[in-house]
């Protein structure tokens, strides 16, 4: 019986023929891991891209104004709706104040976060993901809490994550794991309700 291998649609370099720059990046991603290695690995077959986008996510994940939690949970909140799991196993060693049931919870349609700040982007980051981000009665919410300055930041980094988990289904990067990272009734922008994705899936092999 023949075992299939997973064969992704945009190959990974080898570290040693990343250029110094990449090569810096690849080594900082095996430290900061949301995005791991194997993304910058992947997308180093254009160093250049590679290398301004590395720069581009730093800047909005784990700098701006707005805590790192809060992006880093909407940002596992999007890759579960978006349907990635190659994305939705990350987690910033950064954000460790991030619960597993935050992490299981942040995209079911009837979950809310306790913490009306954290709420209010994370309803921002729903809002933009599944339609254009135009309800008013998010900004409403999101002005309680956030600057213009602040909005844009959140905006720029939900639309980078969002494209980004899109990037990551399309390479087929890494094959899925036994255990599905995104939890059945989660949000989808297939306009249902996610469920589990078996490891016999076309994505996986």
């Amino acid at each position: 019986m023949s075992t299939l291998k997973h064969v992704p649609n945009v190959p990974q370099i080898t570290d040693d023929s990343a250029d110094p720059g990449l090569h810096d990046v690849i080594e900082r991603a095996k430290v900061t891991k949301s995005p791991p290695p194997a993304w910058y690995r992947t997308m180093g077959q254009n160093p250049e891209v590679a290398k301004t986008f590395a720069a581009y996510w730093d800047m909005l994940h784990r700098g701006g104004t707005v805590p790192h939690e809060i992006k880093e949970l909407a940002r596992i909140q999007i890759a579960q709706i978006v349907g990635c799991e190659f994305c939705a196993r990350q987690t910033s060693p950064l954000a460790s104040s991030i619960t597993e049931e935050e992490k299981r919870s942040c995209a079911l349609p009837n979950w809310e976060h306790p913490d009306p700040k954290t709420r209010a982007a994370l309803h921002y980051a729903r809002t933009l993901t599944l339609d254009d981000g135009r309800d008013k009665e998010v900004y409403a919410e999101l002005k309680k809490f956030y600057s213009n300055a602040e909005i844009i930041e959140l905006s720029a980094f939900f639309c980078l994550t969002a494209g980004g988990n899109r990037m990551a289904k399309s390479w087929s990067i890494e094959a899925h794991g036994e255990v599905p990272a995104i939890p059945r009734g989660a949000m989808s922008i297939h306009g249902e309700e996610a469920a589990p994705v078996s490891s016999n899936s076309s994505h996986a092999r």
